[in-house]
């Protein structure tokens, strides 16, 4: 930081003598780093909260078949609502502050999302509707991202407590990937219930899924100013771009496949992330007409003459 306060400061002394400027001879101008002005300044600071995951299934796919003398259903997926899909997610801020209103940040985050969801598969006797075989099944995906999202931000008024627009775009790749299955099977004889399985597996599903993920979104948010730093509550809604599911990939976990007959949809997951956050002033910089120096340090640039 130490040399970009003396290789920022030279570069646009060499912009105030460039021909633009260089016709109006008499002007000292100062650039104040750390001074009394917000026009141009840069901030760091970290964030963090829960995001809820809305379920988008583009195109469905099943392993079940009715076999021959029964009557069968697919076992479609039934996908959560949004609020029972609660993940969370943190991450680390740089922001410039361009202008009194604007500002522009990149925000690496670690961010897991849950995707849960319930199938139920019936074998029924054609000839004999009370007897059947019914399969249960409760699924829980947990997905884990690193995302850069790159974010602007336009401030709404210039008081301590001020809301904000927010709008920005992401890129992220798949860490990893967990599935945890919850399956019961029952039999029922002239409709009398026989328990015949209660099973529960875990594991790896990275492969159900490609390795990057592309989103834009829209947020707004409020942040409060104090002397130490600046707080900020924000809301953002995630639109994802594309299907997440590897479609080269969709049976080849047989356990998933095989054992409790799933296997992934096309799906585009949408998500309600809201952040908390803080962040902390580095340095400000601003360019001034006049001269002497004033509060912090400055670097005087010498007038440019006319040229001849």
């Amino acid at each position: 930081m130490r040399y970009l306060n003396m290789i920022v400061p030279a570069l646009l002394c060499v912009l105030l003598h460039h021909p633009a400027y260089g016709n109006k001879p008499g002007k000292l101008y100062r650039l104040d780093f750390g001074g009394g002005s917000n026009d141009l300044s840069f901030k760091v600071g970290v964030k963090g909260g829960v995001n809820f995951t809305v379920i988008m299934p583009l195109e469905r796919f099943s392993v079940l078949q009715p076999i021959q003398g029964t009557d069968a259903t697919s076992g479609e997926k039934d996908y959560a609502a949004l609020y029972r899909n609660l993940g969370f997610q943190y991450g680390f801020i740089g922001l410039l502050q361009i202008g009194k209103a604007l500002s522009i940040s990149l925000e690496p985050t670690f961010s897991n999302y849950s995707i849960k969801y319930d199938a139920t598969s019936t074998w029924t006797d054609a000839s004999n509707p009370a007897d059947r075989i019914v399969i249960n099944t409760n699924y829980a995906d947990k997905l884990r991202y690193f995302e850069i999202p790159l974010v602007l931000r336009y401030q709404l008024g210039s008081q301590q407590i001020r809301p904000y627009l927010a709008a920005g775009f992401f890129y992220g790749m798949l860490t990893g990937a967990a599935g945890n299955v919850e399956s019961s099977t029952v039999q029922y004889i002239n409709d009398v219930e026989i328990p015949v399985e209660n099973s529960i597996y875990e594991g790896d599903i990275s492969n159900n899924f490609i390795n990057t993920r592309l989103a834009a979104f829209p947020g707004a948010g409020i942040m409060v100013d104090f002397s130490f730093a600046t707080l900020f509550v924000e809301a953002d809604y995630y639109f994802t771009l594309h299907n997440v599911t590897d479609e080269s990939s969709r049976y080849s976990n047989q356990q998933s496949v095989g054992g409790y007959y799933n296997v992934p949809d096309n799906l585009r997951p949408d998500n309600l992330v809201i952040n908390l956050g803080i962040l902390f002033n580095i340095n400000r910089a601003s360019l001034q007409g006049g001269q002497g120096r004033g509060k912090g340090s400055a670097v005087e640039c010498p007038p440019a003459f006319k040229k001849r």
